[in-house]
This record gives structure tokens, sequence and C-alpha cells, in this order.
């Protein structure tokens, strides 16, 4: 099957057939040189004014598996992508000229609790934990983390505008209000018109906090039957490195004895994921079921993260989980795993790849794949522009601080950006002024939830964590893994790496069966790091048969 994309027919790539283009390991992009922008002066954009409605934005474009040097996305009046590549023209168009920029869909919070954004990271005391029960209830001898949930309007739309301002537009979060961002457990989704996924923080039933190493006597287990009318299935399963954690996902996919259940489904995204071994990736990966990644709040809680080294063939996104332990935003949380990827995993995961896991792959999880996540032809026109002066194509925005983000647009509705080139496409004076680490921006917030800033911050409680942070954000929680007590012959670590343990995972390199990545012996692995097939490579260093693959093709 051909498509056209602005005269060009996606049946050939550069001489390569469609079908190959989209088998293409993950970190390949090709790049297609449009042609260079003529330079601009007093920010990162010039605007041309037209009269039709559609916008024209120019820079370079990071479409499915392609990167267009110089290239286009053309927006309909109506927000959607008509066109994206070289060829992009429309002559009444307003023409918005970003040299040194990236233009990006606009990134996907995977998870996150937005109900309970309105408190504080927790005080980390060096105090980790082995099942989620032991921070929410304090079991087990561990010291509870107090939070404060059911935020009001104001305080979710202030969170809100705290991911917009990162260049988020969707988001799962557990609640939220129109405007603003897409919420995507919504049905309403803004505009979208698909049906909600379904959310579900207790799969089990054990929100009173029973904690089981064996055997299936939850409350409450979701069955096959309650998930099967949503679109996407959202569970927290594993949220944590113990038996109890791992007992989690034997009693969600059928193999806890009586009473488990399978959960584990092709519309199936895991959150969290602490507790998996390699089986059960393999076991994800043959069912389709994905994985939704918050190592940062992985980190800070447990000392450890899900072993992404196992995880050949499962799809993957992003999420923030919660500000409690986790991101502030989406740009702290990809700067998070992609310096965890740098420092921790050998780089097994490319920049493209932990691009695609706040785009195209969390649309995926989230259900939304077929009209947000990529700058594709029929899509609706959910972008971030980054600036890519110093840092080019992906790492642009997996290295950008806040004065990085240029523009950021809800169905080709202008939301946030520069000052100048949001006023200049808006037609001046109904965007108030911001300033942003040194930098004049808008804020369109009037049009979006009905009051100014001053107004939505005054209805914030005193000591809100703030919407930016131009150094790293205060008592922000640490990506460096660390945990200072064993359990069940667990690993003591610093997660320092030094010249005899490379990965810090406080196993010397000598007997460390992985010593280039990450892995310390978890509680749940009765002293022994994992080596499933025993062949002396530990599970997290095994190679990947096939690279990990996208579903974001061109016939996506």
């Amino acid at each position: 099957m051909e498509r056209v994309f602005c005269g060009f027919r996606v049946g050939m790539v550069l001489g390569l057939p469609v079908f190959f283009a989209s088998i293409l390991p993950a970190d390949a992009a090709v790049d297609v040189q449009c042609g260079e922008l003529a330079p601009v002066s007093g920010g990162h954009c010039a605007v041309t004014p037209g009269t039709d409605g559609t916008l024209l934005l120019q820079g370079d474009v990071l479409a499915p598996f392609l990167i267009y040097r110089g290239g286009a996305v053309l927006i309909d009046a109506a927000g959607e992508i008509s066109c994206v590549g070289c060829g992009c023209s429309a002559p009444d168009a307003t023409v918005v000229r970003c040299p040194e920029t990236v233009i990006s869909p606009g990134l996907i919070n995977g998870y996150d609790h937005i109900t309970f954004n309105q408190n504080l990271p927790a005080q980390d005391t060096g105090e980790r934990y082995e099942q989620r029960h032991d921070y929410r209830a304090g079991l087990r001898g561990h010291t509870q983390i107090i939070t404060v949930g059911s935020a009001s309007p104001n305080q979710i739309r202030w969170n809100e505008l705290r991911h917009l301002m990162a260049g988020t537009t969707s988001a799962s979060s557990s609640g939220g209000q129109a405007g603003l961002i897409r919420n995507l457990d919504n049905n309403a989704n803004q505009g979208l018109g698909l049906t909600a996924h379904r959310r579900q923080t207790f799969p089990l039933g054990d929100n009173a906090g029973l904690q089981l190493s064996a055997g299936c006597g939850y409350p409450d287990i979701d069955t096959s039957t309650d998930i099967a009318a949503f679109s996407a299935y959202l569970p927290i399963i594993a949220e944590g490195i113990d038996a109890v954690a791992r007992n989690e996902f034997l009693c969600a996919s059928d193999q806890g004895g009586a009473g488990s259940q399978n959960l584990i489904q092709s519309h199936t995204a895991i959150g969290k994921g602490l507790g998996l071994k390699r089986d059960d990736f393999a076991l994800m990966a043959a069912q389709g079921t994905g994985l939704i990644w918050s190592p940062r709040s992985n980190l800070r809680l447990y000392g450890d993260t899900a072993r992404i080294g196992n995880a050949e063939g499962v799809e993957l996104a992003l999420g923030t989980d919660w500000i409690v332990s986790g991101s502030m935003n989406m740009l702290r949380e990809l700067r998070c795993a992609d310096d965890f990827n740098r420092d921790y995993l050998d780089e097994r995961l490319s920049q493209r790849q932990l691009w695609a896991m706040a785009t195209s792959n969390a649309a995926n999880l989230t259900a939304t794949g077929s009209r947000i996540g990529r700058l594709s032809q029929g899509y609706v026109a959910d972008i971030a522009i980054f600036d890519a002066s110093v840092r080019s194509d992906y790492a642009a925005i997996l290295q950008a601080d806040p004065e990085d983000v240029v523009l950021v647009m809800r169905a080709g509705e202008v939301l946030f950006g520069e000052a100048t080139t949001v006023d200049a496409i808006n037609g001046g004076g109904v965007c108030e002024s911001v300033t942003v680490c040194g930098g004049a921006r808008a804020l369109c917030l009037q049009s979006e939830i009905g009051m100014p800033l001053a107004d939505l911050q005054a209805a914030q409680s005193p000591g809100v964590y703030q919407l930016f942070y131009c150094a790293e954000p205060d008592d922000e929680p640490s990506c460096v893994p660390s945990r200072a007590s064993s359990v069940n012959g667990s690993t003591i670590y610093t997660g320092i790496p030094t010249t005899n343990d490379s990965d810090g995972d406080g196993i010397a390199n000598g007997v460390d069966n992985c010593p280039t990545v990450f892995n310390p012996i978890r509680p749940l692995d009765n002293g022994v790091q994992p080596d499933a097939n025993t062949n002396g490579i530990g599970d997290d260093c095994e190679p990947w048969a096939t690279p990990l693959l996208f579903k974001d093709g061109f016939e996506s």
C-alpha cells in the first residue's frame, strides 16, 4: 500500500520499500535534507502572517523514522497535520520559520497521579523500600510517606500548566481539568474522540495494604472480562523489588495458582514493574503488553528500577508518576532516563528510543496512537518546538531546560512559547507575558481556563512547587541508585561507579555477571544475580536477538 505525504510516495523511502522501513531498528532515523533555513534575529523563530488560518512550521522535523532537515509541518485550519516533509507549502499560510530548532510531537506523560501533585517532594532520609505498601502504610518497620490527595480543580490546573510549559500536551493523569493538556483517561480526550483507557492503581484490590509473597488471596483481582471493554488497560503491577511485588505479577498473569487472572494482554501496559524477571518480560513481549517506566520515582523509593535490559520486544513509555518521588515534568523524567541509560544501562537505549517513549510509544500504550504522538498526515497537531542550537535532534529534547521550550500547541492552537512568536501567530494581546529563566514567554491561559496566571497562583497553597526551575528543581529526587541495607541477601550500593565496580551496583567487576549494566541483587533474587539461562551472562547483559522495534512506521 502506498500513501502520499506532501508529494512523496512512502511506498519507497530512499529506495527502500516501506515494509523494510517499518522494521528499521529503533535507533535508525534517515536524514532527509530539505534545505537550509534563513537565520532569524532576536529569537528562535520569525513569523510571516498569512490569511487562511493554516500554519506552516519550519525547522528540523522529527517525523517517524525520518529527520527532515529544514523541513516543514503544515497544519490546517482545523488543527490537523496535512503535510510533513520537504515539499509542504500553502500560499496563504502563516509561516513560522524556526532554524536551529527541532519540531516534535508534543510530549505525552504515560502515567501521572496529578491529583497528588500539590504535594512537595518527600524528604529523602536514605530509607529505601521493598514494596509499595511499605511507604504507603509504613509496613514491615518502614516509615510511612504522608501525602494528601484530592487536589482542587485549580491545583490540578497548576499541575497541568507545569507540564504544558515543559512541552507536554497529553497525559494519562488519573484525573484532570478541561483545557491545557489532554487527559487521556477521560472520555472527552479534549477533542480526540477516542474511548478513554482504564487506569487501575490497585488491580488486585489490595489498597488496604495486603502483602502476599505467595498465593492469590487478594481482595478483588481484575478479570479479563473487567478489562475487555477498555481501549487500553494501565494497571500498577509489581511495584517493588521483593517476592511480594513479584507475586502481584504471577497473580495477574495466570501463574499464581487458584484465583489468579490473565491481565497480561495486548492492550495492557504495566506501570512500575520493578519486580519483573526476564521470563516475565518475555511473556509480556509475546502478549504485546507494554511497560510504562518511571525511573526517577523507582530510584527514589526503592533504589532500583525496572530491569530495562530484559525488556526485549516490550514497548516502553515514560511517565512521571507523581511529584512526591518522581519528576515535576516530562523533561525532567527524560533527563533522568537519559542519564540513567548512559551511566547505568551501558546505553542500551538509543536517544531516539527514549524520545519515542515520550511520544509515539506513550500514544500507543494509551490507545491514542491513531491521533497523536507522531508528526504525520492526518494526525492532530499537538506539537512542541525546542531550541537545538546547542544540542541537536533528540538530545535537544532529552537534555532540554525550561528556556529551551520555544513553542507548544495543542491541535494547532498555540498555548505557550517565545513571546514574539506567540504574539505574531495569535495576533498579539491575547496571551499574557511571563519570564522563564530570563527569556520572554507568552502564556495563553485566559482562553483555556478563564483566569490569568496571577489568579491561578493565588489559588495555590503557600510554598507550592513552582511551574519551572532554572537550575535543578528544589529537593528533586535523585536518579542515582542507592540502598544502604540488605534484605534477603540483596546488595548494598551507593550507585557511584568505581574502577572496581564499573556500574555502581555494589558488586565488584570480577564477580559481577553483568559488570557494564546496573544489576544489583534484589530481595526477590534470593542472594544471587539473575542468570535465567545459566550461561554466566547476567540477564541484564544478554544481547537482544533483534533490536527493540517501534510501531510508528509510515503506515501507522
